[in-house]
């Protein structure tokens, strides 16, 4: 047995040099090669690493321990002990169950379930992630697969993780432990007698997705867990789309691309996957084939009185609205941009609130009236270099409704969601001119039609 005098004088001295490390990669006029520096860093973590799983072999071996140092399980106990969250302590405590010796009933001591990889990790030849990784992934197949079959995935699961062919050769170049994930599950497929359908009937058993109750700001959390082809699908949806607008044309008139998505497309990579994903709940509420709700497609539902739709003195920030399903006011500036791209209906009510007549859409630019704009304006975004489908597009009003601009076709051009959403914030305008759009923002100071050309009869 190691006495702990000699723990603690290793531990001191290691924790002086790293000390001195830190000096050093602290010194503001040191140089060093950023790519070998972080690769050397890394090799001492990963030893330190073998440490902390090490030093749970007691912890591993009796849980009693945990109980009479006053903690409720192993997993408080490390957590307590090395200041880290339960997650992280259960997934120590995972690699030291499967790395460390165990006792048998009799006292003895027990070989380790997965000797390789605490070699490996031992000669610091591969981290925690990585350890973890393989754990889990050995633990999935343990009970359904023979002791042979089990060593030989975890010899190759281990040399993957090293960068090592089976044979033990240096064949691979280091990778991360998310890009690891993907070879290692398909040696746990491989060895997994019953193939990946448990795989698959566990993933179906545990689906689901889940929506929240609003918070302070009225923003509605949605989290869960997507079988692995619906997740491919919104993945792949959201890529497709988070680049709306994209500005990808070199040849057109605005300044250049990067010069307008750093300057004046300040959202960041998560707002524009949920914009991407509004675009899509937008375009299949809308289909031909989708749901209805009463009878009607589904859409947000907004109510307003007249009088406060029709009181222009009012400022944008005015709350006059409710939202169905939401607790929280909405103001004039989004109602009038969902009057422009859906329209209104006017429910009259009588002095007791008995409704007495529902009028039909107001405001509301006909199908036939889009296929106008669609023609002229050709099958995108009237805002220059956004690649937006033409079925992802709402029609807005260049002059406005509180303007009295006419729901007519010399007044309508074709916006994207995101264009739509800040069409009074800019930074682009629209006007029209001669029946034709016309556009200035970014790179363009002055008014210009949207199309670079416009098509007309010899």
């Amino acid at each position: 047995m190691v006495h702990p005098s000699t723990i603690a004088g290793q531990v001191q001295a290691v924790a002086h040099e790293v000390a001195a490390l830190v000096e050093l990669l602290c010194d503001e006029n040191a140089t060093y090669p950023v790519a070998d520096a972080v690769a050397m860093v890394e090799s001492a973590g990963r030893l330190m690493d073998c440490a902390r799983v090490r030093v749970l072999a007691p912890i591993v071996g009796d849980s009693a321990i945990a109980e009479r140092l006053g903690y409720a399980s192993p997993i408080a106990a490390v957590a307590s002990l090395a200041r880290i969250s339960e997650r992280s302590a259960g997934a120590r405590l995972k690699v030291a169950a499967a790395v460390c010796a165990d006792r048998g009933l009799t006292g003895g001591s027990l070989p380790a379930p997965h000797a390789l990889v605490g070699d490996a990790l031992n000669a610091g030849a591969v981290g925690l992630d990585a350890a973890t990784l393989i754990a889990t992934e050995l633990a999935s197949i343990a009970g359904r697969t023979s002791f042979r079959v089990l060593e030989a995935a975890e010899s190759v699961m281990v040399n993957l993780a090293c960068g090592l062919s089976p044979a033990g050769d240096a064949v691979a170049a280091t990778v991360s432990v998310n890009y690891l994930a993907g070879e290692i599950r398909q040696v746990t497929a491989a060895a997994d007698p019953d193939g990946a359908r448990p795989r698959e009937e566990r993933a179906t058993r545990r689906r689901q997705f889940r929506l929240g109750a609003p918070d302070e700001d009225g923003l509605i959390p949605a989290n869960g867990r997507l079988i692995p082809e619906i997740g491919s699908l919104l993945a792949g949806l959201l890529e497709d789309h988070r680049r709306s607008p994209r500005f990808s044309d070199p040849e057109s008139i605005l300044a250049s691309t990067d010069e307008l998505a750093s300057g004046y497309d300040s959202r960041t990579p998560g707002q524009r996957r949920h914009d991407a994903l509004g675009e899509i709940f937008i375009a299949a509420a809308a289909g031909a084939g989708a749901p209805r709700l009463d009878g009607q497609p589904v859409s947000v539902l907004v109510t307003v009185t007249a009088a406060d739709l029709a009181n222009q003195s009012g400022r944008d920030s005015d709350a006059i609205g409710i939202m169905a399903d939401s607790p929280f006011p909405v103001s004039r500036r989004t109602i009038e941009r969902f009057i422009d791209a859906g329209g209104y209906r006017v429910v009259t009510t009588d002095e007791t609130g008995s409704v007495t007549a529902i009028s039909s859409p107001q405001r509301c630019f006909t199908p036939m009236q889009r296929l106008g704009m669609v023609a002229r304006d050709g099958l995108g975004c009237s805002t220059p270099g956004c690649t937006s489908p033409h079925y992802m597009l709402q029609a807005h009003h260049v002059i406005p409704d509180r303007d009295d601009g006419p729901t007519a076709l010399d007044n309508g051009i074709l916006l994207c969601y995101w264009h739509h959403r800040i069409v009074d914030a800019g930074p682009w305008q629209y006007r029209m001119f001669a029946g034709i759009p016309y556009v200035r923002g970014p790179g363009i100071p002055d008014w210009t039609p949207t199309r670079s050309q416009v098509t007309r009869a010899a």
